[in-house]
């Protein structure tokens, strides 16, 4: 779409004759007919006039951040959506980084790639590896935020960045990027929502928020340093979940006990220790199998305070993947284990 055609359908949208949009500009009506049809383009000094009648942006007046429909494009974001779903977080990383090279001013696809480099990062059991992917998505977020001109992409870099250089000890670095974030004011659903309904259709909203903003702290305490990880999220998630009717908490307490092990194994810790988790690991997984892949329906929590949720293990992310207890033997596969492979216990784990 060139200028003039966007220029037409603003107009339009906004309600204006070429005679009105003419009249706030104080040129005549054929310089914008002349705009509309392609004949003329409008001089730079239109530009701020024309953003402020419209109340756009230069760049979306211009057409900067416009893409023209794009078959290729489309499947890579398919593709990337569906690792949501298979969990397949190498697939994930590999998807960011082709689309990257055949889309290297798109912001959006360089700060995915970051995130998947900081996540993937802790899989890492090698001290060395761990660092070095850590400074490498480091370097993809600073990138994102010198490039950007979206405040939501810059916005979520910089978070990311922040907890990167923070996890690194950095904390004068991180202080200078956070000086950068632009404030995003999110309109409040729940106050409006809590307006809206009443009795069990009340309760049960607040109880899916509940367990919406547990999911986020939880979520939250995944990123803090290993060592103040395993033992706080389940110690929140057995107050919460009182009776072990986890559900997909499961998942979480799985992957905490596993970055807990990597921990470990980086520090040369406790066998014992490292044996333990492993041993957790594999019940979380059991029973996480059991709900998502062995009898997939709408299942309930159990305690009072989350008894109205309705839980589709169907449509859960992960469903179409690898079970979990796959995941867990492959990891078990991993070269860093080779020290306990004589150990009767570690043997158990792997039948």
């Amino acid at each position: 779409m060139n200028i003039g055609e966007k220029i037409k359908e603003l107009r339009i949208k906004s309600g204006l004759t070429q005679n009105k949009l003419a009249e706030l500009l104080c040129i005549s009506y054929q310089a914008v007919s002349k705009w509309e049809t392609g004949t003329a383009n409008p001089d730079l000094g239109m530009i701020a006039p024309l953003t402020k009648i419209f109340n756009i942006s230069a760049d979306e007046l211009l057409g900067i951040n416009e893409k023209e429909p794009d078959a290729r494009y489309d499947e890579l974001k398919k593709e990337y959506e569906l690792t949501f779903y298979t969990e397949n977080y190498a697939k994930r990383q590999e998807i960011c980084e082709t689309a990257v090279r055949e889309y290297p001013n798109d912001m959006k696809w360089l700060e995915d790639l970051a995130w998947v480099v900081s996540n993937r990062s802790f899989e890492h059991t090698d001290q060395e590896e761990f660092v070095a992917e850590q400074e490498k998505a480091i370097k993809l977020f600073d990138n994102v935020i010198k490039a950007s001109t979206d405040e939501y992409i810059r916005g979520d870099a910089i978070i990311g960045i922040t907890q990167l250089l923070g996890w690194r000890g950095r904390k004068n670095e991180a202080k200078q990027y956070a000086e950068m974030l632009p404030e995003r004011v999110p309109v409040k659903r729940e106050a409006v929502m809590e307006n809206v309904l009443e009795g069990n259709e009340l309760l049960k909203y607040k109880q899916e928020q509940l367990n919406s903003h547990f999911h986020s702290l939880i979520w939250i305490l995944s990123l803090m340093p290993d060592n103040e990880y395993t033992e706080l999220i389940k110690k929140l998630i057995d107050t919460m979940i009182p009776d072990g009717n986890y559900l997909e908490y499961n998942h979480s307490l799985y992957y905490a006990s596993r970055r807990s092990v990597n921990r470990l194994l980086r520090e040369n810790g406790d066998k014992e220790e490292i044996l333990g988790f492993l041993v957790e690991m594999k019940r979380y997984a059991q029973e996480y199998d059991s709900i998502v892949f062995d009898k997939p329906d709408v299942s309930l929590y159990t305690v009072s305070h989350l008894r109205l949720i309705e839980e589709d293990t169907r449509e859960w992310l992960g469903n179409q993947g690898e079970r979990l207890t796959g995941e867990f033997t492959k990891y078990l596969q991993n070269h860093s284990f080779d020290f306990l492979r004589g150990e009767n216990e570690f043997a158990e784990l792997i039948k």
